[in-house]
């Protein structure tokens, strides 16, 4: 699951969990044996993974993040800041070993189909990329 800042993996696997006992089933995260089918009518195994990591955001009126944001301007390329992203990116567990914070400078178009079987990237895109990279190499 994707998570949204503030909001721990914990609490949302509690509450997922939570959800699936309220529709009647056993909660289980073993395998079911015998004597718990027999037990239970409705069994559902639920598996929490501890290797998750929290949603970050990093506020954009930082010093760093503003210093960014003009050289970003700066290219002269279409810029849209967005505090938040859509995807999963483990930028917590980033910021918790480098005790820092985060900026991540997506290139891709909106509507790019991550992950998918036609995922793209519009070259008008990768160009205005190049541009913004180069402006960030010009921080002093």
């Amino acid at each position: 699951m994707r998570l949204a800042k503030g909001v721990t993996g914990a609490d949302e696997a509690q509450r997922i969990i939570d959800h699936i006992r309220n529709h009647g089933y056993h909660v289980t995260s073993d395998e079911p044996d015998g004597a718990m089918r027999l037990k239970y009518p409705k069994i559902a195994r639920v598996v929490v993974d501890a290797d998750g990591y929290d949603a970050v955001r990093t506020p954009m009126d930082l010093p760093a993040a503003r210093t960014v944001i003009d050289a970003i301007k700066s290219a002269r390329t279409p810029v849209i800041l967005e505090p938040t992203m859509g995807g999963s990116v483990p930028l917590a567990i980033v910021e918790r070993i480098l005790s820092t914070r985060t900026l991540v400078i997506p290139i891709a178009n909106y509507d790019n189909n991550q992950h998918s079987d036609n995922e793209n990237l519009r070259l008008q895109n990768l160009w205005n990329g190049i541009e913004v990279h180069a402006a960030l190499m010009t921080i002093p």
